[in-house]
């Protein structure tokens, strides 16, 4: 499940309803929640603003992966 998957529905939200408050096409949600598409590569406009709408950091959504020391 992806992270953007985790905060959606830890916010109990739709991807619709999502869609709807972060005015993101809903499209684009699904393309990210199914890793069609890679939200790492998304316009930052797009990833703050589903973070805006999450009430969540920007981080929090994107699918980094950390090394041993706990950098990125």
């Amino acid at each position: 499940m992806s992270a953007l998957q985790e905060r959606r529905k830890a916010a109990g939200l739709s991807q619709s309803e999502l869609a709807r408050k972060a005015e993101v096409p809903v499209r684009t949600i699904q393309h990210f929640e199914q890793s069609t598409m890679d939200i790492n590569k998304a316009a930052v406009v797009t990833v703050l603003r589903l973070a805006e709408a999450l009430d969540c950091d920007i981080q929090d959504l994107l699918e980094l992966q950390k090394n041993e020391n706990g950098g990125q």
